[in-house]
């Protein structure tokens, strides 16, 4: 009786301590999973703050240099074209001691809003005031003000709102000054008095916060296995599951399976083999006529790890030496949807983002001998984008091969990268599409916003169709058709859609205009 009773408390130990270790190589699992996510997300947004703090920092550097202030018309004209080689910053004000005298946007000022004690101090001393009115009150927008000295820059970013990712809390804070400074996110996160780089696992929480040499920002982020259980119940029982099957293997072993099948550049590489990438459309909208014309196709990925940006796939699919392969990929996926699209035109076209490295290396005339590229029933439209520098001379061979096969380029992203009039006339594109940084301030009269006439003048010079992106309200589509911009796309009109809702748009947008007519 002694024997049986020790080896039932022998083996219900032996099951509590395998219990115990499932449990534990469950954590080691999961917390490896979760921090290299975390680490990749955090990573990604320091860098924009980096961009925007170096172009801060480069931009009152440059404004500092420069010769004494009068605020003549030849100092507002220095101080607007700084402004406008900028990507983050909304405008340039000049002080004399503590007043405010003039800024780039306004000219000569009579007063200026700035709350009396800054928010913090960072890098260099320069005083910082978050959540300030910028422009007229009736705009209600707000942003950034850093000073140095004799000028003030004003910047507009979405990283005071914008989460690194959906599913953690979140804190952005500045560890330049005495004392850590909030800005932005859940307050409390932060734990400041760790290393500048710290992981912990303090259930039901994973806690990771990283911060940034140059900036002196750092970004925590706090998961929850609660709502990672709770949204993925199948998920979790599998993984489980499979720690019971494996439990034999070292800790080590699954920290390097999970560093790797966690990593950018394996899940873009499986991406197309496995059907891990889809299309999306977005209309395209003749303003004057009020008609659908046309579309852009646009790629999405999703994978049972989540979701990954364009901006994540789109370069890692370029260094993997998949661009073409992605691009025939997503052209078949487009024109074979749209075939069962009933009652397109032959003058409906369908806009499609390239590589300008296929286009130089020739890769892109691959795209000729799909069966979808030849037997289309719609117009194929290429897009080069600007921001990636083309060079004509070996392109100029594979571009009037693409021309010659009926097929139309566009400038993608214009205003905002390396193309000049010169380079517009070899190109011999049909379209050009004003990049959406200049459509998004045109109610504010932002600098950046009155180019668009000029550049209106330049697509017609060339015989360029002119696509006005990132269209969010009424009053922008009415001001752009109202300085004869023929095409539009963006939120008010319509998001990207699958091919299903797509069509149902294109029939319910159909039926409206018979009804008005």
């Amino acid at each position: 009786m002694a024997l049986w009773v020790y080896h039932k408390y022998f083996a219900a130990a032996v099951a509590v301590l395998t219990a115990c270790i499932l449990a534990a190589l469950l954590s080691l699992a999961v917390s490896s999973s979760v921090h290299f996510s975390l680490q990749q997300s955090a990573q990604e947004y320091l860098r924009r703050v980096d961009d925007i703090a170096t172009e801060t920092q480069h931009t009152l550097d440059q404004l500092n240099a420069m010769p004494a202030q009068r605020c003549s018309a030849a100092d507002l004209a220095a101080m607007r074209q700084l402004l406008l080689g900028t990507r983050y910053i909304r405008d340039i004000t000049y002080y004399n001691g503590n007043d405010a005298i003039c800024s780039a946007s306004a000219g000569k000022l009579s007063q200026y809003p700035v709350s009396e004690d800054p928010s913090f101090y960072s890098v260099r001393n320069s005083s910082i005031w978050l959540h300030q009115p910028l422009g007229d009150i009736s705009q209600r927008i707000t942003g950034t003000v850093v000073r140095q000295h004799h000028y003030s820059v004003s910047i507009v970013s979405d990283i005071d709102t914008l989460p690194p990712r959906q599913d953690v809390r979140w804190q952005l804070v500045n560890i330049a000054g005495i004392a850590v400074a909030h800005t932005s996110g859940n307050r409390g996160i932060y734990q400041s008095a760790t290393p500048e780089t710290f992981a912990a696992l303090q259930w039901p929480y994973y806690y990771y916060h990283q911060c940034s040499a140059y900036s002196r920002f750092c970004l925590a982020q706090q998961f929850s296995f609660i709502l990672l259980l709770r949204n993925y119940p199948l998920q979790s029982t599998v993984v489980m599951l499979a720690l019971l099957a494996l439990s034999v293997l070292a800790w080590f072993g699954w920290r390097q399976l999970a560093v790797r099948r966690h990593s950018l550049r394996y899940r873009v590489s499986k991406g197309l083999k496995h059907g891990h990438f889809s299309v999306v459309f977005q209309p395209i909208i003749d303003l004057e006529q009020n008609q659908v014309t046309g579309c852009e196709v646009l790629a999405r990925y999703q994978d049972p790890l989540g979701q990954l940006s364009p901006l994540q796939f789109i370069p890692m699919l370029s260094k993997l030496g998949l661009s073409s392969q992605f691009t025939c990929f997503i052209a078949q996926q487009a024109l074979s949807g749209l075939s069962t699209v009933p009652g397109l035109s032959e003058q409906f076209y369908l806009s499609l983002n390239v590589y300008p490295q296929d286009i130089a290396s020739g890769q892109i005339l691959q795209l000729l001998q799909l069966p979808e590229v030849q037997q289309r029933k719609i117009k194929l439209v290429l897009e080069i984008t600007e921001q990636q520098e083309l060079s004509f001379n070996s392109s100029k061979q594979h571009l009037a091969s693409l021309k010659a096969a009926g097929l139309l380029l566009s400038i993608d992203d214009f205003g905002t990268g390396y193309s000049n009039l010169a380079g517009l006339r070899s190109l011999n594109a049909d379209y050009l599409k004003i990049d959406k940084s200049f459509i998004q301030d045109m109610e504010a009269d932002s600098i950046k916003s009155t180019l668009i006439p000029k550049i209106r003048d330049i697509a017609r010079l060339l015989n360029y169709r002119i696509v006005a992106e990132g269209i969010e309200n009424l009053a922008q589509a009415s001001l752009l058709r109202s300085l004869g911009i023929e095409l539009g796309q963006g939120w008010h009109f319509a998001r990207a859609m699958p091919l299903a809702e797509f069509a149902d748009y294109l029939r319910q947008f159909s039926c409206q205009q018979r009804r008005s007519s």
